[in-house]
């Protein structure tokens, strides 16, 4: 029944197109004409719609149905993210209905801006010995113009007790210090980046901390991002970030039970103090914006995973274009590695509330 009812609409538009050249006048176009009546009579036609583009195709030495695609399907790195991603790396790159139409020089669907891009990667497939990407059902792009993205493999620390003193990561590769305030010695160990920490010991040297990690292992709080045992917020359950620290707990009945790396927002877009309250959760979706008039902060991202909203527009969330937890760099959400960002969304629910604070100077 379907396909009869598709077959009959088919005629019907058909026998209208016809009528209409019976009775428009001399030298005026349609409207819009059905795909095989314009390939027939493209000169009582528009050049739009699907009609246009037939007879754009054909014009470019392509069929008029092209060809189904084999497309491989482009799985996940280490399954971190729902969804592959890729970066793209050149600029104002084309988005094609078909690889068939990118290779003969057609007019892309549209073009994206120059900025900070990624892209969900669908599959990928080869025409004619050039590589695609689909980046959507029905588009795609140069495989050139895309790189694979790796996500961050980084993730937070559980607790079935709270700890007694404060933990962190060490967020730079370091040589360790054999009492507070000396310079690394060469004959200590040293201390790798994401290398999680427990502060022992607690000694101020001029402008800074200095804590022991071990025994007689000092390393300068510059070096790390820590988190307290205790809210320091005094809500016995909440999510509290800290943007000096740039770091993330989760604490229930006053007590830390989960604590990660995050990166808040940058000092042009920083993250806005305050307490809140989840107010939206959402699998995924896209943003995208510039704040700049020049546009030259613009970013378009993809299917970010594991949104947490809070505050207006800024929100918490899983974000795999980047590995630089516990550094600022957002445009005022806060970014959590894969992992973290699909534990607290599974954990969290709307009306939780969320502080965020800076404890530094």
């Amino acid at each position: 029944m379907r396909r009869l009812g598709l077959l009959a609409l088919f005629l019907l538009i058909l026998a209208g197109a016809r009528g209409a050249e019976a009775s428009a006048p001399a030298g005026a176009a349609l409207p819009l004409c059905p795909p095989l009546y314009q390939l027939q009579h493209p000169e009582q036609c528009l050049a739009a719609g699907p009609g246009g583009y037939a007879v754009q195709l054909v014009n470019a030495g392509l069929p008029y149905r092209l060809p189904a695609l084999d497309i491989a399907p482009v799985a996940p790195y280490h399954n971190l993210t729902p969804e592959a991603y890729g970066h793209v790396i050149t600029d104002t790159p084309g988005v094609y209905r078909h690889p068939l139409e990118a290779l003969a020089g057609l007019p892309p669907l549209y073009r994206f801006e120059k900025g900070f891009v990624f892209v969900s990667l669908r599959g990928s497939v080869t025409v004619s010995d050039t590589a695609f990407y689909e980046i959507n059902p029905g588009e795609f792009m140069f495989g050139r113009d895309v790189q694979e993205e790796h996500p961050s493999g980084f993730a937070g620390t559980h607790f079935a007790t709270p700890p007694a003193s404060p933990v962190g990561w060490v967020i730079n590769n370091t040589q360790l210090s054999a009492a507070p305030g000396q310079p690394p010695d060469a004959s200590m160990p040293g201390a790798g980046r994401y290398q999680p920490v427990t502060v022992f010991e607690t000694q101020r040297v001029g402008d800074w901390n200095w804590y022991l990690i071990g025994p007689g292992q000092w390393i300068e709080q510059r070096q790390v991002a820590l988190v307290q045992p205790a809210s320091p917020s005094g809500a016995v359950n909440a999510i509290v970030v800290d943007t000096y620290e740039q770091t993330l707990g989760v604490y229930r009945n006053g007590g830390l039970v989960f604590a990660t790396l995050i990166s808040s927002g940058s000092r042009s877009f920083p993250t806005r103090p305050g307490t809140f309250q989840i107010r939206a959760k959402l699998t995924h979706g896209k943003m995208t914006g510039a704040y700049f008039d020049d546009r030259r902060d613009y970013y378009f991202l993809e299917d970010v995973p594991w949104i947490l909203y809070y505050d207006e527009q800024r929100a918490l969330h899983g974000s795999y274009w980047h590995d630089h937890y516990g550094v600022r760099g957002s445009h005022g959400c806060v970014n959590l590695s894969p992992r973290d960002g699909r534990w607290l969304y599974d954990f969290a629910n709307v009306g939780d509330t969320v502080v965020v604070f800076s404890s530094g100077p």
